[in-house]
């Protein structure tokens, strides 16, 4: 592999700082940027929507395939999920949906979907897993390379200060799924020869990410902005920190030879994030 020059004083799974500056000051609810960021959403998925003859994703900018046979079986399989978590917390399934919706885990994956969008190269398209992939893989985003026609990575847990799980099992949990193979999806995105191909990928790089609850909040700020801020671009570049780290934790390991290669891949990837 090539050498990656790593950031002085990060280590893998630290928690990601933007700007430690007027984190006293008074703060929106982070809620209150949902419309916006479903907004910024659609207006991507419309983009992404137009490079390829069809449909392929919803506005939430996640992957739709509802022409695959086992689409329809499993959205319900999904649908019985939820209304199960929303008997236990004691909900109606439209509030808990409505609740789920505004949970700062939920906000911090769309935010962190919208700032990559934002910043990373034309090339890689930065895509929300479908809600089966989500549940069943443990995958919430994909990055696809339009040019090479690899998926170069998938965010395997994207978590917040109030995630209930800490570094050590989220180093665990993502290095077990690299030594099995790597990530998973069922419906996933490629791209071969200048067409969209959709369906099961696996051997995919697996990362995680964190925000805490005040960077979130710069974060949502930023996104109100058209041009990219400071604060998006230190995002950037410790998020690129952070995974490179992740990718040298990789190194040692028995790692498939697929699974290798599209680390390589994505190795390589990092490199234009702060181009």
């Amino acid at each position: 592999m090539n050498n990656i020059e790593y950031s002085p004083n990060i280590k893998v799974g630290d928690k990601i700082k933007i700007d430690e500056r007027n984190y006293n000051r008074p703060r929106r609810r982070l809620e209150s940027f949902l419309p916006l960021m479903k907004q910024k959403l659609a207006l991507q998925v419309e983009k992404y929507n137009q490079y390829y003859p069809y449909t392929w994703l919803k506005e939430d900018g996640s992957i739709s395939m509802i022409e695959h046979p086992e689409w329809e079986q499993d959205e319900a399989l999904c649908d019985d999920k939820e209304n199960a978590w929303a008997r236990e917390s004691g909900k109606s399934l439209e509030q808990w949906r409505l609740d789920k919706e505004k949970n700062p885990s939920n906000l911090t994956e769309i935010a962190l979907t919208l700032v990559l969008q934002k910043l990373l190269p034309p090339n890689l398209m930065v895509l929300r897993s479908a809600r089966y992939d989500d549940y069943e893989n443990g995958v919430d985003q994909l990055i696809v390379d339009r040019n090479t026609g690899l998926v170069v990575c998938g965010i395997d847990e994207v978590i917040n200060i109030e995630g209930n799980t800490g570094k050590s099992k989220k180093e665990k949990k993502v290095t077990n799924k690299m030594l099995q193979g790597g990530a998973q999806v069922k419906y996933g995105a490629r791209v071969e020869n200048g067409a969209l191909l959709l369906g099961k990928l696996k051997n995919i790089p697996a990362f995680y990410l964190s925000l805490d609850k005040n960077e979130l909040a710069d974060l949502c700020e930023s996104l109100e902005q058209e041009e990219a801020t400071v604060s998006e671009r230190t995002l950037l570049s410790r998020l690129r920190t952070s995974l490179s780290e992740q990718i040298k934790l990789y190194e040692p390991l028995p790692l498939s030879p697929s699974l290798k290669l599209n680390l390589n891949a994505f190795q390589e990837s990092l490199k234009s994030w702060l181009k």
